[in-house]
């Protein structure tokens, strides 16, 4: 799984799906060393790896509503679940998701009574008031 996700990171860097430079993005991912840690599990990271897919079309979509709002900001900070800390690879998907999102920021992880949680800072545009017609 880690060769493959430095594989596709290296084909995301180079922008080149050539024969040769897929061999040497292998050969690099191979030679590289890895971590020493308990297995990613299967599951939970492809979730993850999903979830960061998605999150690039919603952060155009929330980035336009942002400029269209004007400069009208809601500020809050949230919390969120994490996934578990022990698994590297999970924390920097779920952090990618997150912050990628215009106007929000993963300040850190606490551990709390319900599990692993993200604390995250947000602004978000306020809803206009709607516009009454009189007759």
């Amino acid at each position: 799984m880690s060769c493959a996700f430095r594989l596709l990171l290296w084909a995301l860097l180079t922008a080149d799906l050539s024969a040769m430079n897929l061999a040497i993005g292998l050969a690099i991912a191979l030679v590289l060393p890895h971590a020493r840690g308990p297995q990613h599990p299967l599951k939970p990271t492809l979730k993850a790896l999903l979830r960061s897919l998605i999150a690039v079309p919603l952060a155009y979509g929330e980035a336009l509503a942002l400029i269209s709002c004007g400069d009208r900001e809601e500020e809050r900070w949230i919390e969120r679940p994490a996934g578990d800390p022990r698994h590297r690879l999970l924390i920097f998907l779920e952090v990618f998701a997150i912050t990628l999102t215009p106007f929000t920021i993963v300040l850190g992880l606490s551990t709390g009574e319900s599990g692993p949680s993200y604390r995250i800072h947000q602004l978000r545009p306020q809803r206009r008031p709607s516009r009454e017609v009189q007759p």
